[in-house]
């Protein structure tokens, strides 16, 4: 019964989708002299976020206040097994650098560096991280970890795990069920802090779609309690990158779901057609039986994953998210993205921007911080995770 239900919304909303044209897509027009109906995104300015000098950069998140701009990188990528995570401050309008630390180094007992995911409660950065350790060409070790900073030019690190939250193996090397602690996703909940890592299951549509979720108390003292969030009847296919936000005493997730199970590569997570689609939880984790699930990009063809970014304003939902076209070594990787009215009507597409195939699946994953009028979104090269410089794409928000 599930099955033609989605496949019902995906045909539907993919009809929609194929009016929309490429690129950006302003809102709807309206009326001259009359105030416009909705929100529209424009492209201030880009700010490179290192140079070639400093061992360029990768995969940045940020966290915005009134003043201040905050980036955490994945740095020093172009100088083999000595990558780190690295934070900038910037003033509000990216102009200059307040200050400049390395937060994470690599280390011959937890490995190297690789995805970070961040969360804010306006007065604490929370981040939750993973490292990779190579022990052999076939047989590695990867950890989570999670840290908490204030948000000020201090930056002061207040909170952390002392020891790995948990450890796995990376996707290749993982049994069905296994943990992926790659990307994993924060929430910022009204008094503890979550962590979502996803289990490997086949991508196929047949797969399995199923979280793994650990709530933490403020401080990151204790793990509250774990348990595994099972979507199997909303969505099809091993669990994605995904992102949350807690709006209205609402949890909203948005993730990919395998829509054909034509040409999968079990190696990547690109490695199947999918869809987003948005999953509403009420607070408790349960599925809210009234609303469901339904579609928010099904454009036919192509795989669209790594949902990195998801924030709201108030008035206007955005996510960022990466779009794969065609296969490696053609094709391209495009960074979108969109807006959302109160109800998931889009409102406007934006492709921030276009790249050919890296040589990993990852090289494009975007990030998205919505502060004040401005939505800031992190990009890196698109050339893989072993050259490039990150940037920080600015948008106003425009009423």
């Amino acid at each position: 019964m599930k099955r033609y239900w989605v496949l019902a919304l995906v045909a539907a909303f993919t009809a929609l989708s194929a009016c929309v044209p490429q690129g950006h897509t302003p809102p709807p027009a309206v009326a001259p002299g009359q105030p416009a109906a909705y929100p529209e995104i424009n492209l201030v300015k880009k700010v490179a976020i290192t140079t070639d000098t400093e061992g360029g950069s990768a995969r940045p998140e940020i966290v915005a206040t009134t003043d201040r701009v905050f980036v955490v990188y994945l740095g020093n990528i172009s100088n083999g097994g000595n990558r780190f995570f690295a934070l900038k401050i910037f003033d509000k309008e990216l102009s200059y650098t307040i200050a400049s630390k390395t937060l994470v180094p690599t280390t011959s007992q937890y490995g190297g560096p690789t995805d970070i995911r961040m969360a804010s409660d306006g007065q604490y950065l929370y981040a939750f991280y993973e490292t990779h350790k190579p022990i052999s060409p076939k047989n590695a070790s990867t950890y989570l970890w999670g840290v908490k900073y204030t948000l000020d030019d201090n930056f002061e690190r207040v909170a952390y795990t002392a020891v790995p939250i948990v450890s796995s193996k990376p996707m290749a090397e993982l049994e069905d069920g296994g943990e992926l602690l790659d990307d994993p996703a924060p929430l910022v909940g009204p008094d503890s802090i979550f962590v979502i890592t996803r289990l490997k299951y086949p991508l196929t549509v047949a797969g399995k779609t199923i979280y793994r979720v650990r709530e933490f108390d403020k401080g990151l003292r204790q793990v509250r309690r774990q348990f595994d969030l099972d979507l199997s009847s909303v969505a099809d296919g091993r669990g994605r990158v995904n992102s949350l936000l807690f709006h209205d005493s609402t949890i909203y997730i948005a993730l990919a779901t395998t829509v054909s199970s034509q040409g999968v590569m079990e190696s990547n997570d690109d490695g199947a057609l999918s869809d987003i689609i948005l999953v509403r939880l009420r607070a408790d984790w349960t599925l809210d039986p009234q609303r469901g699930a339904q579609p928010l990009s099904a454009e036919p063809s192509d795989r669209e994953n790594y949902v990195s970014g998801f924030d709201s304003d108030g008035n206007a939902f955005y996510i960022a998210y990466k779009q794969s076209v065609g296969s490696p070594p053609a094709g391209e990787q495009r960074a979108w993205i969109k807006v959302y009215d109160k109800d998931f009507n889009i409102i406007q597409t934006e492709m921030v921007k276009t790249t050919i195939w890296g040589p990993s699946g990852g090289g494009i994953r975007p990030s998205l911080e919505v502060s004040g009028n401005r939505v800031f979104s992190g990009q890196s090269s698109g050339e893989g995770i072993g050259q490039g410089n990150a940037e920080v794409y600015v948008y106003e928000i425009v009423e």
